[in-house]
């Protein structure tokens, strides 16, 4: 006899997250319980082969739910552990998924309940919209959030976010996409995707987020460059594949905005700016050092902020602009790695002078400060030639 539907799946990756994975396990429960007591709901455990006895936690934490705790399909990388999610949900005829990672330690049951019931209302993908420090979202800050809003045409803050609620409908979309990701770039291609195909979204707002991945951003090697190289290669590949769609954006959208931020603050996120700066005048030499041909109208301009001490450090905003744009006009030519190559380089640089310009500005000031980036990119929009 086959199986009947579910309503809902709520779908956690994990990776190495042994610490954390028994917590967001039973506050999803608890959201599952008290918000939809009724439904058909399945937790999935999707792991991404972790050595820390993830798995082992996760099946012996105690719930009210039904688990499942299953290896992600595939080779390593968030994508498949999203897609093994997706796949076992379709297979259970899931209305609504949800997707929250294993590594959080700010999660409420409340997020559930944002984030599965506009999707069991009719909505085909809810975004998150969290309180973050403003050094926490390098990637989004300086590069996905500007150009989801000025290339796509959306207001989403967080199109990065890790969290999302996302419809049957969107969910066949997602799959059958021949651009589906393996890494880190699922992320900006759950958003990418549902706005170009003009789908229903909302954004919830959640909070505070906090994740145990953030302590590893002091060591930008170990995490947040290898994420940069996935993210943003997705994210220009999709800009290629939707330039249709892209052609045709006038403005900004609004998005609704499902609850109210409350009083509380993320907690502070230290830089070391002497390492900072070291890093980017080394890979900086070495770029140079090579023929990288669409920076070339920009040598001038970038060797003089390269050259430039730490207490004067300046990377102007216009020139990031500028070569965020070459670069993927470049891409879009060649597809050659070298580019994201470079652009990782000068964003590395570009990260330094945002630290420097806000780090005494308080949360509210270092907000309107990364939302007043958007001018820029859309002032120099007429740069970008696919």
């Amino acid at each position: 006899m086959p199986r009947r539907p579910l309503d809902l799946v709520v779908g956690i990756c994990t990776k190495n997250c042994a610490d954390t994975i028994s917590g967001v396990l039973q506050t999803v429960d608890r959201g599952l319980v008290e918000f939809f007591p009724t439904h058909r709901s399945l937790m999935v455990v999707s792991d991404g082969f972790s050595t820390d006895g993830t798995r082992e936690n996760a099946l012996a934490t105690k719930t009210t739910m039904d688990v499942t705790v299953t290896p992600q399909t595939g080779q390593p990388g968030k994508g498949n552990g999203v897609r093994t999610i997706l796949e076992i949900a379709r297979n259970r005829a899931a209305a609504a998924v949800a997707l929250v990672d294993g590594d959080l330690t700010s999660i409420e049951a409340g997020w559930i309940h944002r984030l599965a019931g506009p999707i069991l209302a009719g909505k085909d993908l809810v975004v998150p919209c969290y309180l973050r420090h403003h050094y926490d979202g390098v990637i989004t800050n300086q590069i996905a959030f500007p150009l989801t809003n000025i290339l796509f045409g959306v207001a989403v803050r967080q199109p990065i976010g890790g969290e999302y609620g996302i419809s049957a409908s969107l969910l066949e979309s997602l799959l059958q996409h021949e651009l589906f990701p393996e890494g880190f770039g699922i992320d900006i291609f759950i958003t990418l995707v549902a706005i170009s195909e003009r789908m229903k979204i909302v954004e919830a707002v959640l909070g505070v987020k906090e994740h145990e991945s953030t302590k590893q951003y002091a060591d930008p090697d170990r995490l947040l460059v290898p994420m940069f190289y996935q993210v943003v290669g997705t994210l220009f590949d999709l800009i290629c594949y939707y330039r249709e769609y892209i052609a045709t954006v006038r403005g900004i959208e609004p998005v609704e905005r499902l609850g109210e931020s409350r009083d509380k603050r993320p907690g502070r996120i230290t830089v070391d700016q002497e390492d900072l700066i070291r890093r980017f005048r080394d890979r900086y030499g070495e770029m140079m050092g090579e023929s990288v041909p669409f920076l070339a109208l920009l040598k001038e301009d970038l060797d003089r902020v390269a050259s430039r001490e730490l207490g004067e450090f300046c990377f102007p905003l216009s020139l990031w602009v500028k070569a965020v744009y070459l670069a993927i006009n470049a891409f879009s030519r060649s597809r050659d790695p070298k580019v994201l190559d470079a652009l990782r380089v000068l964003w590395q640089g570009r990260f330094l002078s945002l630290v420097r310009e806000t780090q005494e500005m308080n949360d509210d000031e270092a907000e309107g400060y990364i939302q007043w980036q958007l001018d820029a990119f859309q002032q120099q929009r007429s740069i970008l030639s696919i």
